[in-house]
């Protein structure tokens, strides 16, 4: 038997199956059950959150002649499922889109069910329709039979004409969040007799950015790879993703002020084989665990390891929360340079900022500096050099200079 790939053996059946829709969900579910069906909706989200899926399950509910809809059981159910109901016609309009196209597809809604409730038409991805197909519509789409019900699709509902969006019912899909589909994936690689550690799929969550499908893709791909059992090292050798380690010692290079070191980590990811964009995401990602890890946030609100939480807040005690923050900002604007396709050197580019990063001074807390000044609150050792060497001495002759009205010493505020 041929192999299924994971995104289309584990689609949803059933509005129960679904992951982050439940507010879709349970909106067409009352639908349904209330007998309050609308004769066009329209679905709009991002890719791989479920748009198609859920207009073929709303088509098996409609049709469905079981009591739980949908049975998966009738036959209405399992033509649906097998793409070859006689009543539910489902196109591409990417690929369909002139009015000739459209003209024929409505020719065929002309004619009653044969089978189910009513005649579904699904048009995916409906905003690559020429504007002369939207208007051959909109006749039908404004006074349609009793039986016809329209379900679009879309990634950019921005170009679906205004004439038709005041003619649906739109429902927004949700982007998933990591832990949605880091819990589905467990849940798969259950039933799947695979092996996977929480952390190795934490990553395959976040580098799927919201798409459920995306997710499967990338489990696919990594399953292929390691087989029934899958952990960090297999992800990231998979993916050619970057050991955290190198992170870990980025930001202890960064720390040190060591730019040659930093050099170094960056050539260990490149001949690992990561891309300078994957390497940036990955310590953006990092910097986020790094700064939420000193605000007391748990390992499973993180998604990582009680291990590398525990690394994070052990690691560089000696930066501020603005430290962090600023890092974070220097990283950000240095990824979309890189990926902005400039004509540089993206390595170049990198190595220049790791520098910037490199030379600069700690953060100093200005409030308690200035409290120094006037002799309330003595500097720490470590506060004394994040401002340059000022020492209790120069506190005091700087107090004296201020009572009198004469310019404090000079030192150093990374601000």
């Amino acid at each position: 038997m041929a192999y299924i790939a994971m995104a289309r053996k584990w689609r949803p059946r059933s509005f129960d199956e679904m992951v982050g829709q439940e507010h879709i969900a349970q909106t067409l579910r009352n639908a349904i059950a209330t007998g309050n069906v609308h004769h066009a909706f329209l679905f709009t989200g991002t890719r791989g959150v479920g748009k198609t899926t859920s207009a073929r399950i709303l088509a098996a509910m409609l049709n469905c002649t079981g009591e739980k809809k949908p049975c998966s059981e009738c036959e209405n159910c399992k033509a649906i499922v097998a793409g070859s109901s006689l009543d539910v016609l489902e196109i591409d309009a990417a690929s369909n889109n002139g009015v000739d196209d459209m003209r024929e597809v409505l020719e065929g809604t002309q004619y009653p069910p044969m089978n189910g409730k009513y005649r579904i038409l699904i048009i995916d991805e409906v905003h690559a329709l020429s504007k002369a197909a939207w208007n051959s519509m909109l006749k039908t789409l404004e006074e349609p039979p009793s039986y016809l019900v329209f379900i679009f699709a879309t990634t950019e509902v921005n170009k679906v004409l205004p004439t038709i969006l005041s003619r649906v019912l739109r429902f927004d899909f949700k982007r998933l969040s990591p832990l949605q589909i880091s819990k589905r994936l467990s849940f798969i690689c259950e039933q799947e007799g695979v092996k996977a550690d929480l952390g190795a799929l934490a990553i395959i969550s976040e580098k799927a950015d919201g798409s459920m499908r995306d997710a499967l893709t990338i489990f696919d791909e990594v399953f292929a790879y390691s087989g029934k059992e899958i952990n960090i090292e297999a992800v990231q050798s998979a993916l050619g993703i970057p050991p955290d380690i190198l992170y870990f010692e980025l930001i202890q290079a960064f720390e040190a002020h060591d730019a040659k070191k930093s050099f170094e980590i960056l050539e260990s990811a490149m001949a690992a084989g990561a891309e300078i964009q994957v390497f940036l995401d990955g310590f953006t990602r990092f910097l986020r665990n790094f700064l939420y890890s000193r605000l007391g946030l748990s390992a499973e609100q993180l998604e990582l390891s009680q291990e590398t939480l525990d690394k994070l807040k052990e690691l560089a005690p000696t930066f501020e929360q603005g430290d962090i923050l600023r890092i974070a900002k220097i990283i950000t604007e240095l990824r979309e340079k890189c990926s902005a396709r400039h004509g540089l050197n993206p390595r170049l580019l990198a190595e220049a900022e790791f520098s910037k990063i490199a030379w600069l001074d700690r953060v100093a807390d200005i409030g308690k500096v200035l409290q120094s000044l006037n002799g309330k609150v003595p500097l720490n050792e470590e506060s004394q050099k994040k401002i340059g060497g000022f020492t209790p001495a120069t506190t005091a002759t700087a107090t004296a200079q201020s009572s009198s009205g004469a310019a404090a010493g000079k030192f150093r505020l990374a601000l």
